[in-house]
């Protein structure tokens, strides 16, 4: 079906604020990722992706590990950088901040070696902002980082909880989809008007917004958290809570932390009354609408569990 006019300002307004060249509309995270890295590889002529452990980018082939899909360590540039330099990846993908393995936020420099590495060895990269895209303000995590990812995926929030989803990036790859170029995608509902006039709507509020509040209450919440003893790991607007005192940075450290205490945790917060995730590697989301009281009376009871958990109180 041709663009509606809602659809055309939905695009402009986006472009503009992700600094991207071309777009297409999709349902989900799901399909924009899974068709990002289509493109990325129909591009590159190369069949094999590269991903991070823990990272999470929908339920299709391309996200989990197999022949052509291998992964390695998020904040370890040294170990992708290995993997790039045999030329057979045709896609590399991450979160800018994984999100699905708990919060773990990227190392100074992390995100620009992993830039330069993809550059080099001639890897597409699609930075996959599905969760961090428009939440630490109205943009991409990425232009906050001056990274210039070949694609980038967006979703859950550009929809304001309508189902769409958005696979962008530079011009030289988005136009070698069809009718453009003759890389085959199409979706029924993609670009469903009534998704598209939500969407129009949530980016003209999240423009308005003042992101300065959600950085302080991000602060509080991390602050209380901290009380406990414990390992947090957070970006403006999501934080986690490991069963650790060490430091968090990538999907194995994760893996070594007391994983079954977490659902203590959130069995006692339900009980009053708070609702966190029911998973250790899922994350808590902060929003506009929480006030500093809330949060700042929330998180000092989830330390306060969290500390006698650790400690067989």
């Amino acid at each position: 079906m041709p663009a509606t006019e809602e659809e055309v300002e939905f695009g402009e307004i986006f472009r503009k604020a992700a600094g991207v060249d071309m777009m297409r509309l999709v349902n989900s995270g799901t399909e924009a990722t899974m068709h990002a890295m289509r493109l990325a590889l129909h591009y590159s002529r190369r069949k094999k992706v590269l991903k991070m452990k823990g990272g999470y980018h929908g339920t299709h082939p391309y996200n989990f590990p197999s022949d052509l899909v291998q992964e390695v360590e998020f904040n370890d540039a040294d170990a992708a950088r290995d993997k790039l330099s045999s030329r057979e990846f045709g896609a590399l993908i991450l979160e800018p901040v994984m999100g699905n393995t708990g919060v773990i936020p990227p190392e100074e420099g992390y995100l620009e070696e992993i830039e330069d590495a993809s550059r080099k060895y001639g890897t597409p990269l699609i930075v996959d902002e599905v969760i961090t895209g428009f939440r630490e303000g109205f943009h991409p995590y990425y232009a906050k980082r001056g990274i210039e990812p070949d694609l980038a995926t967006f979703g859950k929030i550009v929809g304001g909880g309508f189902p769409l989803a958005i696979y962008c990036g530079k011009e030289e790859l988005m136009r070698n989809v069809r009718p453009q170029g003759d890389l085959p995608q199409a979706g029924t509902y993609s670009g469903n008007p009534v998704s598209v006039v939500a969407g129009l709507e949530t980016l003209n509020i999240l423009s308005r917004m003042d992101y300065g509040k959600l950085a302080r209450i991000t602060e509080i919440a991390v602050k209380e958290l901290s009380s406990s003893g414990l390992s947090v790991n957070y970006a403006t607007g999501m934080l986690s809570l490991f069963f650790t005192e060490k430091k968090v940075r990538n999907h194995g450290d994760v893996a070594a932390t007391r994983k079954e205490l977490y659902f203590r945790l959130f069995r006692s917060a339900l009980e009053h009354h708070i609702y966190i995730p029911p998973s250790f590697d899922e994350t808590m989301f902060l929003s506009f609408a929480h006030s500093e009281d809330e949060v700042r009376e929330s998180f000092s009871f989830l330390a306060e569990e969290g500390r006698k958990l650790w400690r067989g109180i």
